[in-house]
């Protein structure tokens, strides 16, 4: 690496604005705080300056040090987030050739100006079939019929069109949530008019599961773990606001369709070697929706079988449904860490993919209409109606919890190995 006193001096002006630059495109691009904050002073200790960062959930604060002297700068408000894996490995690019001397600050503020303007990384026709395979395999894995899964493939198709329009782009995500919920879960309902005996309720949830906020709703409990409630908690919830707005638009669909959601029901389990293939191809559509660069993509797969097949093989073995969960998102984040690391990106983006399937989506959007048949019924509500409702609730909050503690497991492991391997280290120095 080039020591700082070999490379032309910048400006602390220069270096600030820089910081900021790259530190709001890591945190919209889908990494987390700690994440964000450690890029950062690594950067700025290898230009030879002292930098502290502070993020909120709104912009980024910075103060940058060289000296006796220093300069605190506000960034622009924090807007358009969402998962870029593309243009986090491309920063990670520019950042290293910054830190060895490789270009100055003008080419890398010009390579970064190219970042923030480029577009996705996989065209329109392969994200199309990517997403609406993805959606067809969640559909399959929730129990649903061959004809059902169908409808999914093409509702998915339709959704992921709609999401790469300028006007659902231009939209506040929640809203845009919504409208593409009901959109393409009418879509998929009315396709199923012409299957009478099949019931739509796996398409509706398959349609909602592809654009809840997996990444940024998983960043921001790594954000809490890792001790910053604010932004986890802002982020949290948003997601939940999402997740809302996406159930309420699967509610609209069914009513404009004439269809009723069942709140009864149990979702069938697959065989495990069918479950194994269907997760892993179902992790396909996140990677293309996350920009996962080509040569990741495999990696997604991996974690996505580890994943919802590892739960299947554990269930089928007699392991209950919430300890099944636990142990699978953990195997699931392990994976995704040690991914992350390798092709340093960060690993939320492929512990998604990983747990997705997992997410009891079908419990949670059966739960919320149950509870909307109850507030509509009110004292004449039966029983088994309330009863499976709050079963429902519970067994969402559990499984949701379960996927929740497997990652953290999985977080906290590898930063305790990575500590206790560094202190191995500097103890077997001479």
């Amino acid at each position: 690496m080039t020591s700082s006193t070999s490379r032309p001096q910048a400006s602390l002006d220069e270096v600030a604005h820089l910081a900021l630059r790259i530190g709001r495109l890591l945190f919209t691009s889908g990494a987390d705080t700690a994440e964000t904050v450690a890029r950062i002073e690594r950067l700025a200790a290898d230009l030879g300056v002292s930098i502290e960062l502070d993020v909120s959930a709104e912009r980024l604060l910075l103060t940058v040090r060289s000296g006796e002297s220093y300069r605190t700068k506000i960034g622009h408000p924090l807007t358009g987030a969402g998962v870029d894996m593309q243009r986090l490995a491309a920063l990670g690019d520019v950042m290293a050739a910054l830190s060895s001397g490789q270009i100055a600050l003008a080419e890398a503020e010009r390579r970064i100006a190219a970042l923030e303007t480029a577009g996705p990384l996989y065209p329109r026709w392969l994200a199309v079939p990517a997403v609406a395979m993805t959606t067809a395999c969640l559909a399959r894995l929730f129990g649903a019929e061959w004809a059902v899964v169908s409808a999914a493939f093409l509702a998915g198709a339709v959704s992921t069109l709609l999401r790469r329009t300028a006007a659902i782009r231009a939209l506040n995500p929640i809203a845009g949530a919504f409208l593409l919920t009901v959109t393409s879960g009418l879509f998929g309902a009315l396709l199923l008019k012409g299957a009478p005996d099949t019931a739509p309720a796996l398409c509706l949830v398959a349609a909602g599961m592809i654009l809840v906020p997996g990444v940024p709703l998983i960043n921001g409990i790594s954000d809490i773990a890792n001790g910053h409630p604010g932004v986890g908690l802002a982020r949290l919830a948003t997601g939940t606001a999402t997740v809302v707005a996406i159930g309420f638009g699967l509610f609209v669909a069914a009513t404009l369709a004439g269809d009723t959601l069942p709140v009864a029901g149990t979702p069938q389990s697959l065989p495990v070697l069918q479950d194994l293939v269907i997760s892993g191809l179902a992790a396909i559509g996140y990677a293309v929706l996350f920009s996962v660069p080509p040569r990741a993509i495999w990696l997604c797969v991996l974690c996505g079988m580890a994943g919802h097949g590892v739960r299947t093989a554990l269930e089928a073995g007699g392991v209950e449904i919430a300890a099944a969960t636990l142990i699978a998102a953990a195997i699931a984040g392990a994976l995704a860490v040690a991914a992350g690391r390798w092709l340093r990106l960060p690993w939320t983006a492929f512990a998604f993919p990983g747990v997705v399937a997992m997410v009891p989506g079908s419990y949670a959007f059966r739960a919320a209409l149950g509870a909307l048949s109850i507030m509509v019924q009110g004292a004449e509500a039966s029983a088994s109606l309330v009863a499976g409702t709050l079963a429902l609730g519970i067994a969402a909050f559990v499984m949701t919890a379960a996927i929740a503690a497997g990652l953290l497991l999985a977080s906290a492991g590898s930063r305790w190995l990575t500590r206790l391997v560094s202190v191995a280290t500097d103890g077997s120095r001479p």
